[in-house]
């Protein structure tokens, strides 16, 4: 999400991803928002009906940009499946590292913040992570017909526990600062599931 915004909606949005990946769901108002943004209330809800359908736009904006650098990568066949995703969570590195310590994935952030009160945001989080995990158990399923990955690996079940270590990972660099986090973090998901071929 590094384009530069331009029309009011996209302002609020890329500034709503700013305030909620450093306050949570919970620490975020929309007052702070149109004064960083410097846009009147009545623009914001022009565009939106509450905080709530506001937060569900943010992500789904976030999730569509995420999806769309994941696609990219995903479809690039001068890769094997397994480098793709070695690349895909390179990238993403990358992204965290230049914007440490204010970085992290947002999704993370909602998830812990957000009180079950507020089924339309959960719905959207929902949504967006069993997009993401598609995504990866596709690759992986290709990774394993093509003998990179065991054939006993479920595809499926693979994808959601590195989207469960991803999240943890980001959570102790968070907290402890430990910038080699993530390089253990590829180590264990990507390289060390590749079969070696002799």
């Amino acid at each position: 999400m590094n384009a530069m915004p331009s029309t009011t909606r996209e302002r609020l949005i890329s500034e709503g991803v700013r305030q909620l990946l450093a306050k949570g769901y919970e620490g975020v108002g929309i007052g702070p928002i149109l004064a960083a943004v410097k846009v009147p209330k009545g623009s914001f809800y022009h565009f939106f009906e509450s905080k709530d359908d506001f937060v569900v736009a943010v992500i789904e904006t976030y999730a569509k940009s995420y999806r769309e650098l994941r696609e990219a990568t995903f479809a690039d066949v001068s890769l094997s499946p397994m480098s793709r995703l070695d690349r895909h969570f390179e990238d993403l590195e990358q992204e965290l590292m230049e914007c440490h310590p204010s970085g992290g994935c947002l999704y993370g952030v909602i998830a812990q913040t957000v009180s079950e009160r507020v089924p339309a945001v959960r719905k959207a989080m929902t949504a967006s992570y069993l997009a993401w995990e598609q995504g990866l158990g596709d690759l992986l399923t290709l990774a394993q017909s093509e003998g990179e990955i065991s054939a006993d690996t479920d595809p499926r079940d693979l994808a959601a526990r590195i989207i469960d270590a991803y999240e943890g990972t980001l959570i102790r660099m968070k907290v402890t600062d430990d910038l080699t986090a993530f390089g253990r973090f590829r180590r264990e998901f990507v390289t060390s599931l590749i079969i070696t071929r002799i």
